[in-house]
C-alpha cells in the first residue's frame, strides 16, 4: 500500500476533482494544501498512486483524476479517519454505484 502522505494526496485529489471536475495537478496540491513539500515530491506520491491504480491521467501532461478504486480507498480511509454521517455515506455510495465509464464521463 502507499504512504500516509500519499493517501492524503489521494484525499486532496478526490476532493478537488469532485469540486472542480478538472484533473488535479501536483503544483495545485503543493500550492493550495500546505503539505510542506515541493510539487516534485507530490508528483512522486502521485506516481505511486498511479502504480496502485488509484488515480489516472486523462491525457499526457494532464493533472490526475481518481479511479473507481481510488474513490473506494478514499471512502474506506475517510471512514477510518473521520466517521461519515449517514447522509454523507449514502451520497458517496450513490455516486460510486452510478459511476460511469471514465471515457463516457470525460466525453
Amino acid at each position: 500500500m502507499v504512504s500516509e502522505r500519499a493517501l492524503e494526496v489521494l484525499k486532496v485529489i478526490v476532493q478537488d476533482y469532485v469540486d472542480s471536475k478538472e484533473p488535479v495537478a501536483s503544483k495545485t496540491i503543493a500550492d493550495r494544501h500546505g503539505f510542506g513539500v515541493s510539487a516534485a515530491t507530490i508528483r512522486n506520491d502521485m506516481a505511486l498512486l498511479e502504480e496502485e491504480e488509484l488515480i489516472t491521467a486523462p491525457h499526457t501532461s494532464a493533472g490526475r483524476v481518481p479511479t473507481d478504486k481510488g474513490y473506494r480507498v478514499f471512502v474506506d480511509q475517510l471512514a477510518k479517519i473521520k466517521p461519515l454521517s449517514s447522509s454523507q455515506r449514502t451520497g458517496i455510495e450513490s455516486f460510486l454505484s452510478e459511476s460511469a465509464d471514465l471515457d463516457d464521463t470525460l466525453g
